[in-house]
C-alpha cells in the first residue's frame, strides 16, 4: 500500500540519516507505525508545506490502522504518522 506523508524536517532528517547508514525506509515507516498507540500519540503535523514529501509503502495493517484511528481521531494521516515516527525514533533510535 503506498502512503504519500509530509514529514517534519525533523522526522526527515533523522530517517533519511538512519536510512543512509541501515537500510529502507519504507521499512522503518512501516515499523513506526505498527507499534506506537496511535489512540495515544502526540499528534505532530508538518510544518505547513515546507516539509519534505514522500511515498512509502507500508502494509495493509499498517495503512488501514493509521487511517481508522486518523478518522476516529479527527486528525490528518500526516499528523498521526508525524506523531507515530517521532516517537519511534526518539524511543528507540535517539538522534
Amino acid at each position: 500500500m503506498r502512503l504519500f506523508l509530509r514529514l517534519t524536517t525533523e522526522v526527515n532528517d533523522h530517517l533519511r540519516t538512519m536510512m543512509h547508514y541501515h537500510g529502507e525506509l519504507s521499512r522503518y515507516i512501516d515499523e513506526a507505525l505498527s507499534a506506537a498507540d496511535l489512540d495515544a500519540i502526540e499528534l505532530n503535523s508538518a510544518e505547513s508545506r515546507r516539509g519534505r514529501g514522500i511515498t512509502a509503502v507500508i502494509s495493509h495493517s499498517a495503512n488501514d490502522r493509521l487511517r481508522a484511528v486518523a478518522k476516529q481521531r479527527g486528525c490528518t494521516v500526516t499528523a498521526l504518522a508525524n506523531g507515530a515516527l517521532r516517537e519511534w525514533l526518539g524511543g528507540k533510535h535517539p538522534a
